[in-house]
């Protein structure tokens, strides 16, 4: 697994979101690539930071195992980087969806930021 990333990064991505007041933001835009990329997958507005997290990790464990060219499609929506989709180096599923759930809100977060900022 990259250097970057492991719980603490996960953490303090969220507490980050949460203090910028960007986290309906982040729900809404996550929504909205995951509508684009063809899942009917339906994200409550009201569900807390860590919930999200494993909400998304388990949507895409389902997706690694079951339909991985849904998993693929979600990546691309989101504009997820192949480079860092690769630096994932495990062959597990539980661990290849933990870190593409921590890239998936990270670049989400990003686009906010951006939108929000320039």
């Amino acid at each position: 697994m990259s250097s970057d990333f492991n719980t603490v990064s996960v953490e303090q991505l969220m507490d980050q979101i949460l203090r910028s007041d960007t986290y309906s933001q982040l729900i809404l835009q996550l929504q909205k690539d995951l509508n684009r990329a063809g899942m009917g997958h339906k994200i409550n507005l009201n569900v807390l930071p860590e919930e999200l997290f494993l909400e998304i990790e388990q949507l895409l464990l389902e997706k690694l195992n079951n339909a991985f060219n849904e998993y693929l499609n979600l990546l691309y929506a989101v504009d997820v980087s192949e480079k860092d989709i690769k630096n994932c180096k495990s062959e597990e599923s539980k661990v290849i969806a933990k870190y593409a759930t921590y890239l998936i809100l990270r670049r989400e977060w990003q686009k906010i930021y951006y939108r929000n900022t320039f």
